[in-house]
Order: C-alpha cells, then structure tokens, then sequence
C-alpha cells in the first residue's frame, strides 16, 4: 500500500490520526512493487471530529469509494496509483488553510478536495490561491466564485440556486409577501443573503428578514408577528432542529400558509417525527437524496442509481448530497489528471473548457467566469405529503 509518512516538521493537525493516507495495492507480484511508478497524490480537506463532522464523514466515504473503483479497475492515472492524504481540519478554517498549505508544499499534492464548511472554504480557497494549487470545494460560498478565483473550483450547490428555486416556486402560485428565519451561523447567513437580495427582482416583498441563535426553540412568537404582518409564505434557511421547532409551531398556530426549507443535502427532517406538521413543507433538495422521486429521462440517472447502490452497500446508508459534491469533485479533477497529466497548471485550464458533463450533484458548465457550474436543473423541488418526499413537478402545483 502506498502511505505517504508523515514529516517531523507537519504541523500536529497533519500527524496521526488526523492525518490518513488511503490508496490502494500496485500490482502484484514480488519484484513490481519496486518498479511501480511513484503515486499521484491528491489531498482532501475535511471536518472530520468538528462541529461539520457528519458532512465531513459522508464526503470521505464517498472519497475512498471513488479512490477504490479508480484504482481498481481504472488503472490510477496513467498507471501511476492514486494517493489520497485526508486531513481532519476539525472545523477550523485556520487548519483548513494551514492543511491547504501543508499539501501542497510538503506532500506535493497535485490538488486538494474539500472543505464542506463555507468559514472553511473561505479560508482554503485564499490559500490554494496564494499556493497556486487546484481546489475543488465542497461547499460554495457566493463571495468565493463571484468573482471566481483561478484556482478555486467547486462541486457544490450554491445558496443562490435554491434561493432562486424557491422564489420561481413562489412567483408560480402567486405569493408576493413572505417571512424569512434563519440561523444564526454562516449557512442561515448565506441563505438569508441571496433570498433577501434576489427577493425584490422577483416582486416578492420580504416582511421580516431574522436570525435565531442555534440554541433556539420557541418560534411561536415570531410565527405570531409575521401572521400579524400579512405574510404569505415562510422561509426557513437552517437546521433539522429549528425546522421541527417551527413545524410544531405552524401547527400550534393552525397557520394556513406555506412553508419553504432552504436546500436540503439529505433526509434532514425526521418525517416520522415531525408527523403532520411537515405536510405540505416545500423545499429545493440536491439529486442525490432526491433520486428515488426523479423522472425516468432525468440526465444522468443510471449512474446516479449506481453511486446510491454501492455507496448503500459500502456503508450501510444512503449518500446525500454532500456525498455527491465529493463524489463529483474526485470524478472531475480524475478526468482532468487523465486527459491533461498529472499537473497543478493543467488542472484548472482543462476544468474551464469543461461543458455538458453530467454529473452526480447536475450538469456542469465551467467557463474562465464561472468556477462553479450547475444550473437550476441541478435542484429538485420536493414537497412533503403523506410523510415522504414527492416531486413538484409543475413550477405552479400547489
């Protein structure tokens, strides 16, 4: 097995156990292992004992998933194994962008995957730029891809497309005066942020724009005001916590109105759980968890039904769409080293003359000024009825 030891100088975050190589046997035979050629190595960012750690989990899973398969039965890279070091940042974006750091000048990385913290990848993508080394995110902040940064790429669905969704769902049945709750850390920021800003140029009027603190239950007395308001639908950008609070707290009210989710990456809200009070939930979910409820001609679908089924097999779960994001990433920059070598500089040059590809998470068309790809076909509009996840599949069903 390829390991890539660890140096003296690395700084503790780097050392055991935070610090992981995974690749796969040269092949066989006694006297090939000496003549193999030296491995290509990658690096991945990700919390893996933090506050992000179960989005981190999933993204490694399905990182060491892909890394399997193109060892495997793809041959690495040019015969050359694929090395993959998985550095635990913890959730802090100073060890996220010292790990960036650290890959690239002590391992030689010839690209680094991850983070999937916004605070993370803020912090990693200033210093991919600074090492002149290909990033590949796994969480899209807007202020990082717009403009977009020439070493920094990503996977993952932007707050502005579910933003946008969610709007064009609302303009189709005719709300015009909404509510909007979110929480109190860079996710609900990020969400509140483009739904605030995009709100007007769709002639919806936002009446209350608030944060919760995420220790936060009661959401009575802000359901209570915006009622008072006039509200015509209400927004909820945060976790599967706050969004049962609020459900239970709809229908404590009896408030007729719709309700709206930021983008879902999973199964977040327990349905059994939340009961009644999550019929009707309207929400923008990535492919991935969304597969099962996608039409028969969606693009991509088979290879989507094949990710689920291995990863479910590998690890005894479904993936959700952080898996996706990863999945994708390590596919992308795979191709890349393929067609382009294995070189920093030709990384980002083949990715922006990337079009159409079909991935996992969508179809993604990179370009010099857009380092992100996905368009709206990237998001599935799912309403809760019946205690499951069904598909909206007209902009106007109410």
């Amino acid at each position: 097995m390829y390991a890539m030891p660890a140096r003296k100088r690395l700084p503790r975050m780097l050392l055991a156990p935070a610090l992981l190589a995974a690749a796969l046997l040269a092949p066989a035979g006694p006297a090939r292992a000496a003549e193999a050629p030296a491995p290509v190595v990658a690096g991945a960012v990700l919390d893996l004992s933090g506050p992000g750690s179960k989005a981190g989990r999933e993204a490694r899973d399905a990182l060491l998933l892909e890394l399997d398969q193109a060892n495997r039965s793809g041959g690495g890279v040019a015969g050359r194994a694929l090395v993959l070091l998985i550095v635990d940042s913890g959730g802090s974006p100073a060890r996220a962008a010292g790990a960036v750091r650290e890959l690239a000048r002590e391992k030689e990385a010839v690209a680094v995957l991850g983070p999937a913290g916004l605070e993370e990848v803020r912090a990693a993508a200033r210093e991919a730029d600074r090492q002149r080394i290909p990033l590949f995110t796994l969480a899209a902040p807007e202020d990082v891809f717009d403009p977009p940064r020439p070493w920094v790429f990503s996977t993952a669905l932007p707050a502005s497309l579910g933003a946008r969704a969610i709007l064009s769902h609302m303009v189709a049945v005719g709300v015009t005066r909404i509510s909007l709750l979110g929480e109190g850390d860079a996710r609900g920021a990020e969400g509140r942020a483009q739904l605030s800003a995009l709100a007007p140029q769709a002639g919806i009027s936002l009446l209350m724009n608030e944060a919760y603190r995420p220790d936060e239950h009661n959401f009575l007395p802000f359901l209570h005001r915006a009622r008072v308001r006039g509200m015509e639908a209400f927004v909820h950008w945060g976790g599967p916590a706050a969004q049962l609070d609020l459900v239970r707290a709809r229908m404590a009210l009896d408030l007729e109105v719709p309700v709206y989710f930021g983008t879902a990456l999973g199964p977040e809200l327990d349905l059994k759980e939340a009961g009644r009070a999550a019929e009707g939930v309207v929400f923008p979910a990535a492919r991935v968890p969304a597969a099962g409820i996608l039409p028969a001609d969606a693009a991509g679908l088979r290879e989507l039904q094949e990710f689920r089924e291995v990863f479910l097999l590998r690890h005894r779960r479904p993936p959700d769409g952080v898996a996706g994001f990863a999945a994708d990433a390590f596919r992308l920059l795979l191709g890349a080293l393929r067609a382009a070598g294995a070189s920093r500089a030709r990384v980002p040059k083949y990715l922006v003359d990337t079009r159409q590809y079909v991935g996992l998470t969508g179809r993604f068309n990179f370009s010099e000024s857009n380092h992100n790809g996905l368009g709206p076909d990237a998001l599935v509009m799912v309403r809760i009825k019946g205690g499951k996840w069904t598909l909206v599949t007209t902009p106007g069903e109410k």
